[in-house]
């Protein structure tokens, strides 16, 4: 039996990155970047406003009178061919995001000028007393981003931000890492699918789905086989449906019972890294790899405990997942809260505790479930974190500080 970190890293070494490929913008919000991406125009790209009001030439002198008259002898919008050049006590016209009239240096808003307006075909006039300086309300070319600066780093998920960034150099097309397919396979005589037709001593199949929308979570595809009879030919013929995936996820049948085949089968068709870890729920569970079209495709044998699964799938697979898509500054939400109520460790291993985590008057409180054993659902309903209980802790306090991995922060503020 292993411990958890040891687990954790026999898993993360044997993982490789996935291969890459080229994606549409639109299509690469969560992705992974496969490259460094690089700008190729300045940002903005020439020197523009950002207020509608008037360009004009201030000076030491000019800005020593309390009040100015300017001749408006122009006019200037986004998208103009043409750029005016402005002279001494003049103003132009400007729009925002418009270009900076050649020899302008500042840009008075709209609202803080007074409008003159001549009669017939005169020129209008315009009137301050505000006190400018130089370089007022003008976005200066490549004040954002400059050529060849970094936009986007290699092994960095990608977000609605980035798309913006993107999208403003003129980039559609991005190259990323490639999304893992994951083939979930179920086993047991006693197994079923939802919507079939119940019968006596059968249980529906529930972690086939949990495992898919977990999968879903972490960017990966997931591939729902089947299931499987405990038996060793319809446990290898999942096998063979699955090695076109680049990770094989299998539920039940690892443990020790006269019908549990999944070592035999992995011995056989793969490779064992581990099997057995000191984790409290999910104990026996198997790693490993299964040989299929010239490449080792990573095997997760878990237990058919629901809760199990679902722990599992958090603490091993999904880190996982994310390592092969690239991902390099992926954390878990680990932080730590104080407890209301204590937490006993009946097994002695490294225990993960459903919690619910509240920020009461400011401080982080995990507040215990107090059924953990492995087969109950219902102690998700109201956890949103799993509290770590070291190996040979037989109790945890109350008022004690615990590390929480938190995996579901939607109500958390």
């Amino acid at each position: 039996m292993i411990s958890v970190d040891d687990a954790k890293n026999i898993i993360l070494k044997s993982t490789n990155k996935l291969k890459s490929e080229n994606v549409d913008l639109i299509d690469s919000l969560d992705r992974i970047s496969y490259e460094d991406i690089s700008t190729s125009i300045n940002l903005p790209r020439w020197d523009n406003s950002s207020m509608d009001g008037y360009a004009l030439i201030i000076s030491d002198d000019s800005n020593k009178n309390s009040s100015q008259k300017l001749q408006v002898i122009g006019e200037v919008y986004p998208g103009d061919d043409l750029i005016p050049k402005i002279k001494e006590n003049t103003a132009i016209k400007i729009m925002t995001g418009a270009p900076i009239p050649r020899g302008a240096n500042c840009v008075i808003p709209k609202e803080d000028i007074n409008l003159i307006k001549s009669n017939n075909n005169s020129p209008n006039y315009i009137s301050f007393d505000k006190k400018l300086n130089i370089g007022d309300n003008i976005r200066i070319k490549g004040s954002d981003f400059n050529i060849g600066e970094k936009i986007i780093l290699k092994g960095n998920k990608i977000r609605s931000f980035d798309i913006a960034k993107l999208a403003a150099n003129g980039i559609n097309k991005i190259k990323v890492y490639k999304n893992p397919v994951v083939s979930i396979i179920s086993t047991g005589n006693e197994l079923i699918a939802p919507g079939d037709k119940l019968k006596p001593f059968n249980i529906y199949d529930s972690n086939a789905l949990s495992i898919a929308s977990l999968v879903k979570s972490a960017g990966g595809i997931p591939k729902i086989i089947g299931i499987a009879k405990d038996e060793i030919r319809s446990i290898e013929a999942t096998l063979r449906e699955s090695i076109d995936s680049d990770v094989i996820v299998c539920t039940a049948g690892v443990s020790v019972g006269d019908k549990d085949y999944i070592k035999e089968v992995v011995k056989e068709h793969g490779k064992i890294n581990f099997w057995s870890v000191n984790i409290q729920p999910g104990k026996p569970f198997l790693y490993g790899s299964i040989q299929g079209r010239g490449k080792n495709i990573p095997f997760y044998g878990l237990p058919g405990n629901p809760v199990s699964t679902i722990v599992l799938m958090i603490k091993f697979v999904l880190p996982s997942l994310l390592n092969m898509q690239g991902w390099i500054n992926y954390k878990p939400n680990v932080t730590s809260a104080i407890l209301s109520d204590q937490i006993e460790n009946h097994s002695r291993r490294n225990m993960f505790a459903r919690v619910k985590i509240e920020r009461i008057e400011g401080e982080l409180i995990a507040t215990p479930y107090q059924n953990n054993s492995s087969h109950i659902l219902s102690s998700f309903d109201n956890s949103n974190a799993l509290a770590n209980v070291p190996e040979n802790c037989k109790i945890l306090k109350k008022g004690a500080q615990v590390e929480v991995e938190i995996f579901d922060s939607t109500n958390l503020i």
